[in-house]
């Protein structure tokens, strides 16, 4: 189907605007709308838009950084939006998206994109022969427009509690299957009105694609019900922290056949990399001051590189055995994360494993929180400290996308150590 084509479809669907996006390096989505009849040119040319929209922190705060600076004139990145992601935007009546791929003014892939990252990362299994398959899993709270949880109860796979927000979450589910994004549950989880809904398994860049858009979609329509959702990783410090778990497996490149499930040396050289990297990489998926709140003993967010089976103490759950749904449950990642970084530092540290054929240590078996595996990080500037002294990132990513991560999150810890906070006044203002 020609470009014309598709946009006299999507007139005639009540289409009259595009929406281009892509990830910046926290994982919100930034881009421009434009009017339907601009997008053959915008197919053809792309956009283009500040490079400090990948230099920025959470805040849009900017800062010295070498991708944008005032040093450089703060220059521009080109948006080429894909087309195969272009959908209508269902809870958003003459809308339509379409996802983008980052570019400098030259035409050269951006290494700094979280979207090119994983690209690179799955190149790289594909001259192994691999074709990795993820499956996510994301926590996230529902509050009130006082920033309030919309239930106080805890109670986690609840029907009846969960029917109480089937008006928000009953919307949502069906405007993602609506959107393209394959839905394969949802629930209530172990915190007030705190919920996780899971996505069918599925291409590694693709999940991560809809993992992106699914964050953005559900703060929407919950907007739409007059309510606020949170993937803050851990938003109260007596409350249950939002997760993101990542299932994954290698397959071969046609998907045809498991290779976990074929191969067990294979899957246990997986699980091997994904153990002795995880100490490095495990800031990919835990990226800010907050997500190493949610972290304590006997919370179900691992504090060691510990494997073991059926068991949720452990950082990597070994779910093998089971014919085509055979894979690795990686539980270390926290909501607040890039999903694309998260899935690429995985995905790097198994293949890793497998390049260097390395054997996992012993199964943890029982409470792993008492096991004596490599400890991982308990603070953002330790994560740090062991990413820049590290060198899996590097040799899996490059200096320049390893060293622009470092820059963010030394900036965050920066103003983090700046702030005080109520906890300090309520504790030293007033002393004896």
């Amino acid at each position: 189907m020609s470009v014309q084509d598709i946009q006299k479809q999507l007139k005639e669907q009540g289409i009259d605007t595009i929406e281009a996006g892509f990830s910046d390096f926290q994982g919100a989505l930034r881009g421009k709308r434009f009017p339907l009849r601009q997008l053959p040119e915008l197919l053809h040319n792309g956009f283009a838009t500040c490079r400090a929209a990948l230099a920025w922190d959470i805040q849009c705060g900017i800062f010295p950084i070498p991708l944008a600076s005032f040093e450089n004139g703060y220059p521009d990145l080109v948006a080429r939006p894909i087309l195969e992601t272009l959908r209508p935007v269902p809870w958003r009546p003459g809308s339509a998206f379409v996802l983008s791929d980052i570019f400098d003014t030259e035409g050269n892939p951006l290494p700094e994109s979280p979207r090119e990252v994983l690209k690179k990362t799955l190149a790289h299994a594909k001259t192994l022969g691999y074709r990795p398959l993820v499956g996510a899993e994301l926590e996230f709270y529902l509050l009130n427009e006082n920033n309030q949880p919309v239930f106080s109860e805890i109670q986690a796979y609840s029907l009846s509690l969960g029917a109480s927000l089937e008006y928000v979450i009953r919307d949502i589910r069906n405007h993602l299957e609506a959107f393209g994004i394959e839905v394969e549950a949802s629930n209530t989880e172990y915190g007030p009105a705190q919920i996780e809904i899971n996505l069918t398994y599925g291409d590694a860049l693709q999940v991560a694609d809809q993992t992106i858009l699914f964050k953005n979609a559900v703060k929407e329509i919950a907007h739409q019900h007059g309510l606020r959702a949170t993937f803050m990783a851990k938003p109260w410090e007596d409350q249950s922290g939002s997760g993101l778990h990542l299932h994954q497996s290698l397959w071969d490149l046609e998907r045809s056949r498991n290779l976990f499930a074929e191969n067990p040396e294979i899957a246990s050289q997986y699980l091997a990399g994904l153990l002795v990297t995880l100490p490095e990489l495990s800031v990919f998926g835990a990226p800010s001051i907050n997500a190493y709140k949610r972290v304590s003993e006997n919370s179900f967010a691992p504090t060691n590189a510990s494997w073991g089976g059926d068991n949720r103490t452990v950082a990597v759950r070994s779910l093998l055995n089971q014919s085509s749904g055979s894979r690795l449950e990686l539980r270390s990642g926290a909501a607040d994360a890039n999903p694309y970084l998260a899935i690429a530092a995985s995905i790097a540290g198994g293949l890793y494993g497998i390049t260097h054929k390395l054997k996992p240590p012993v199964r943890s078996e029982g409470n792993a929180y008492l096991a004596s595996e490599p400890a991982l990080a308990g603070t953002l500037k330790e994560a740090l400290d062991r990413l820049e002294k590290g060198h899996y990132a590097r040799e899996a990513f490059g200096d320049k996308l390893v060293d622009h991560f470092l820059a963010l999150g030394r900036h965050e810890q920066a103003l983090y150590e700046k702030v005080v906070t109520d906890s300090e006044r309520n504790r030293y203002l007033i002393t004896p």
